[in-house]
């Protein structure tokens, strides 16, 4: 195969090798073995498929990136008038930082690849990020090792956007995401990896669907044992039907003739099993993102139930807290934080902001403990601070080592003015 062929084929995705496709993830669509097509557009029709990617991508958008310079006493500063700060806070003129980030979680939980391309001035100073969907982007690899990147636009928006790029984006002017690879190069396909589960999600909605709309089965029968003539079998179907179907009809009493019984209907061992099946794939698709199933609308057994709060903070702790940080180390290494002298981090308290009891008997704890100033609280809570609300309280039966007096704070500070003095009998 030719030069140009090799990269014609890279580029347009068809290469169908299962390695390439695993690597790339440009390949469209696969067939799971259910027989469904599976690309991004059906995988995110499985409802299930569909509130994983959703809740992830809009839980990691809700966290706003904050740029800080380390202080030499071991604090930080906010970094607000800086260029990087303006980009992150709004990547383009046409997307919030809440839309960019969100779109590109979407990409990279989809396809393990995320893509934006950097614009830059004619300095070399990023000014814009242009996020383009995982399928229309390739990797090239140069015989050097360099690596490039081929973008296909899609609508004259892109296109307009992307025309001052060159056919190979060099790597350095191309924000990549990369999710679970096996090559080091490219994240492999999510979607392409789970094809089969995502599949029979689907088959089993389409089936279920497909079952109630040309095979719908009565709720219940009625019997008799006489013989019945059509026009009186018609008029009590159709009178049974008037009068007890609908919500309205809903606790009638039943008045039944010519020793009509009513036999209700259940469900069958089959139809149980159709729906341990949903859960199944419910609870398998939850394990693919490792989100608690109780979020996705399982209902929790009672040995579970007690256990949701603490898999609330897992799904904190161990599923978002790894998308942010692949988010600050790829950000770190594309535009140099660490050498501009500053570090990112995130704003985790969309999420973390526990319910007002709760939070009002950490602040207690913490203005009690010398750890936080009233004023620290009240702007936590969304309060304005005090003219008297930013000295620390220390407890009057502690001391800091060495010390041998209580109640007095390591820079020689004590007791705010008006604070209650155990020690002299005061209430």
């Amino acid at each position: 195969m030719g030069f140009w062929s090799r990269l014609w084929r890279v580029a347009r995705g068809s290469d169908t090798s299962e390695d390439e496709t695993l690597w790339s993830g440009a390949q469209f669509a696969s067939q799971s073995a259910s027989g469904l097509i599976i690309n991004q557009t059906t995988a995110l029709s499985a409802t299930t498929f569909y509130a994983c990617i959703m809740m992830i991508s809009e839980d990691v958008a809700k966290f706003k990136p904050l740029l800080f310079r380390p202080r030499a006493d071991g604090g930080r500063d906010l970094v607000a008038n800086h260029w990087l700060a303006a980009l992150l806070r709004k990547p383009n003129d046409w997307q919030t930082g809440f839309e960019f980030r969100q779109m590109l979680m979407v990409q990279l939980l989809l396809r393990e690849n995320a893509y934006a391309v950097i614009c830059r001035t004619r300095g070399g100073r990023p000014y814009k990020l242009i996020p383009v969907n995982s399928d229309r982007v390739a990797l090239w690899e140069a015989p050097t090792g360099e690596l490039f990147y081929i973008v296909t636009p899609l609508g004259l928006h892109e296109m307009a956007e992307l025309r001052g790029q060159p056919y190979l984006i060099p790597a350095e002017d191309v924000l990549h995401l990369r999710g679970l690879s096996i090559n080091g190069l490219m994240g492999s396909s999510r979607i392409v990896l789970h094809k089969d589960a995502i599949g029979l999600s689907l088959a089993q909605e389409q089936q279920q669907a497909r079952w109630l709309g040309a095979d719908s089965r009565p709720s219940g029968v009625l019997t008799t044992d006489k013989a019945l003539t059509k026009p009186a079998a018609e008029r009590i179907s159709i009178d049974w039907r008037n009068i007890h179907s609908g919500l309205a009809n809903t606790g009638r009493i039943a008045v039944l003739e010519q020793g009509l019984k009513y036999q209700q209907m259940g469900l069958s061992a089959t139809d149980m099993d159709f729906i341990n099946g949903r859960k199944f794939q419910l609870e398998d698709l939850a394990r693919v993102y490792r989100i608690p199933p109780h979020m996705l609308g399982a209902i929790a057994g009672r040995s579970a139930q007690g256990a949701v709060a603490q898999q609330a903070s897992e799904y904190m702790n161990f599923t978002l807290t790894g998308h942010t940080q692949r988010l600050t180390e790829k950000l770190d290494l594309t535009f140099d934080i660490a050498e501009m002298g500053m570090f990112l981090d995130w704003d985790y308290s969309i999420l973390t902001r526990a319910d007002q009891g709760t939070r009002y008997t950490s602040y207690s704890k913490g203005i009690a403990g010398g750890y936080l100033t009233p004023n620290e609280a009240r702007v936590d809570d969304g309060r304005n601070p005090l003219p008297n609300g930013d000295k620390l309280w220390m407890p009057v039966n502690v001391s800091y080592a060495g010390s041998q007096a209580s109640g007095v704070l390591p820079d020689g500070g004590g007791r705010p003015e008006g604070s209650p003095n155990l020690d002299e009998g005061e209430p």
